[in-house]
């Protein structure tokens, strides 16, 4: 489990217990009470393989209700104390809350059960709060990297030219662009919106600028090891 809190100025401490696997849709759970921006006919993302006959939620949208509802009247400008516990680690930023809950909204797609920003696992359980885009891109690098190195021990055909890392990219960029739809139902102020939007514009600009991270950091890893 890794948490977050949000210490604010007034007093307020919003917390939260991320569990490493999101919510899940069993015959069960599909009864349960949620609101209607988290069914999944709601929006769905034209590349969600889900069907809404069989899947009556959105798993995204149910694992980050409870974030979206404590943030619903909190502007994006208001900063906070944030510290966030992985493991034996605590990191901790006083930052406002683009970019604060960016992160946390990040764990919770990435643990979670999305189809597609499930992909992004393996980082989420090394997860680097507050990271740079250097180093989220360095991170992501460095884990597609190890999977291939699984396939080929596997049998399979590794993509050791990162063909699939911008294709996965894109698909994340179509998540990000049409979850704003949905958040926008649950939110008041703008922090929710701005978090996803800024999930959106991340994506892009790793599309973009993949290439050049890794022309930059091609003479100091070819020096090493």
């Amino acid at each position: 489990m890794i948490t977050y809190n949000f210490a604010f100025d007034d007093g307020r401490n919003f917390h939260f217990e991320v569990p490493l696997q999101g919510w899940v849709e069993t015959t069960e759970s599909r009864e349960e009470s949620h609101p209607a921006w988290t069914l999944l006919g709601n929006d769905q993302c034209p590349n969600c393989p889900l069907d809404p006959a069989t899947h009556r939620f959105c798993p995204a949208a149910v694992d980050l209700h409870s974030v979206a509802t404590k943030f619903t009247t909190v502007a994006s400008y208001h900063r906070a104390r944030v510290t966030v516990v992985v493991g034996e680690r605590t990191f901790a930023s006083e930052c406002d809350m683009n970019i604060g809950l960016r992160s946390l909204f990040g764990l919770y797609m990435a643990l979670g059960n999305c189809p597609i920003t499930r992909k992004m696992r393996p980082m989420a359980l090394h997860h680097l709060p507050f990271s740079s885009m250097e180093e989220t891109l360095s991170s992501v690098v460095r884990h597609y990297l190890q999977k291939q190195y699984f396939v080929m021990k596997a049998g399979g055909d590794p993509d050791w030219e990162l063909k699939g890392l911008s294709a996965l990219y894109e698909s994340l960029d179509t998540v990000n662009s049409t979850f704003i739809k949905r958040v926008r139902h649950a939110s008041v102020s703008d922090s929710n919106l701005n978090a996803i939007c800024g999930f959106g514009t991340f994506s892009k600009l790793y599309v973009m600028a993949l290439e050049d991270l890794l022309d930059r950091e091609k003479a100091v890893y070819l020096e090493g090891f």
